[in-house]
């Protein structure tokens, strides 16, 4: 039998963070899927009252040899605050959209995430923005 080792990342560096207001949040992930040109409404990560979305960096040389070193590198994560439900229903291009929302707990990484998002401040150094619809600019 091969031996099976686990090597969980001993270092996540995320190199934006973006909390949305509810409704924004939703629409934000929607319109990310779409650009994608994905057809299928995706399900969103939730922890303890985060919903989340990642944006990982392409698998380059440099991300997969630091990964295999322990650093895993999340180009942005996206967030809001909101108690757990199974969908969130929004509109988007007048079509009624119900986002799957799903309990993520199990995944270690995700947990320790979710505890660095609930504690976030923006600082002057940190790369994070607060974003409302009043901010996003009309389509």
């Amino acid at each position: 039998m091969p031996r099976i080792l686990y090597e969980p990342a001993e270092e996540i560096v995320v190199h934006q963070v973006l909390e949305y207001d509810n409704k924004s949040f939703f629409e934000e992930v929607m319109r990310q899927n779409l650009a994608q040109q994905m057809s299928i409404i995706p399900t969103v990560n939730w922890i303890d009252g985060i919903a989340f979305s990642i944006w990982r960096f392409p698998e380059t040389d440099d991300v997969i040899r630091d990964a295999l070193d322990g650093k895993l590198h999340l180009f942005s994560v996206a967030f809001t605050r909101v108690g757990f439900q199974t969908h969130f229903p929004i509109t988007l291009a007048n079509q009624d959209i119900k986002v799957p929302l799903r309990n993520a707990s199990n995944n270690p990484n995700y947990v320790a995430l979710v505890a660095f998002l609930k504690d976030f401040k923006q600082d002057g150094a940190a790369a994070a923005t607060k974003v409302t619809k009043e901010d996003k600019p009309s389509s």
